[in-house]
């Protein structure tokens, strides 16, 4: 019903602005304590559930940062049967990002092209959202970012203070690889490690698509160096030729922007397989990336990842999908 009837409805309205109106939605969901209860007792699939450290996940389902960037519905997301969600980019002050419109779909690849540049609400708000987290319900990660990435006093600030002010609530946290040059990301990670100490939250690397396996090793041993705890592969691309069911004008009429989704499933399973069979045993792989389908998300597992990330596969396949993919994932 959600791809021959609804999608086509919601598919006619621009991408950015659908999805502040669900997300408008969600929070109205939210008071309706009864729907919630249907909602949720109809999504959610037994599993024995999968723990990693002392993180135990309801099941190896997730939710791609970039859908709930200011931790809005979160806890309403996580009725659709997430074992665990991931919310940000936040940076400590407010970016409101690039210029609209900026988010676009394309249908025929089961992709998206976006270039909305790390648009968030700031530290002080995302803080006030997160406080609905239900504990123990779903594993939250927050991605968190700089205001400063080429100032290196200034980023540890920012790195340092998120990660001290979401410790109540954040499960684990993830940094995007290529967001703060390497040379200013090590010192970070140097200081970071003192407070992981105190506060046992473990810190990913979301690597992206466009990963150069000449420096995949080297990557591997910056994260062994500096007790980097996992990694996410992969975020977007920027390789058009992959896009190979859309003219060159569809593509060239939106502009630039890093592409999501089905096309980028391959670098993220070639990805992964590389750091399972190279990183160290003890480090947590969650595949991510051009997952669609239940299939694609047992593929991810058969390359090595201990779980998986979804957002596109969302967007075009609909809210069930979840509980699809949760139950070849056992």
């Amino acid at each position: 019903m959600y791809k021959s009837i609804f999608r086509p409805l919601l598919f006619h309205l621009d991408a950015e602005d659908i999805h502040n109106k669900i997300v408008k939605y969600l929070q109205i969901y939210r008071h309706l304590t009864p729907v919630r209860k249907i909602v949720s007792s109809s999504c959610h699939t037994e599993t024995a559930g999968w723990k990693w450290r002392n993180l135990t996940f309801r099941n190896r389902v997730g939710l791609s940062a970039g859908f709930d960037k200011a931790a809005s519905c979160f806890d309403e997301l996580s009725d659709l049967g997430f074992g665990f969600i991931e919310v940000g980019t936040v940076t400590p002050k407010e970016v409101k990002g690039n210029p609209c419109p900026r988010i676009f779909r394309l249908p025929k690849e089961q992709a998206l092209i976006s270039r909305t540049g790390f648009n968030n609400p700031g530290k002080a708000v995302f803080l006030q959202n997160l406080k609905r987290k239900r504990f123990g319900k779903y594993i939250l990660g927050i991605n968190i970012n700089t205001n400063h990435p080429d100032n290196q006093e200034q980023a540890m600030t920012d790195i340092l203070d998120l990660y001290c002010t979401f410790n109540n609530y954040a499960d684990y946290y993830t940094i995007n690889w290529g967001s703060i040059a390497p040379d200013i990301l090590g010192p970070i990670l140097i200081t970071l490690f003192q407070h992981k100490q105190e506060y046992k939250k473990p810190v990913f690397l979301k690597l992206p698509a466009d990963l150069i396996f000449e420096k995949a090793e080297e990557i591997i041993r910056f994260a062994i160096q500096h007790h980097i705890d996992g990694f996410i592969a992969c975020g977007p691309t920027q390789d058009r030729s992959l896009l190979t069911r859309s003219t060159p004008t569809e593509i060239n009429n939106i502009g630039a922007g890093g592409i999501s989704g089905l096309p980028v499933l391959q670098k993220s399973l070639k990805t992964v397989k590389y750091l399972s069979e190279h990183a160290p045993k003890n480090m947590l792989i969650i595949g991510a990336g051009g997952i669609i389908t239940s299939q694609d998300a047992q593929a991810m597992l058969d390359a090595g990842a201990h779980l998986v990330q979804i957002y596109s596969a969302f967007i075009y396949e609909g809210p069930y999908v979840v509980k699809r993919i949760a139950k070849v994932c056992k």
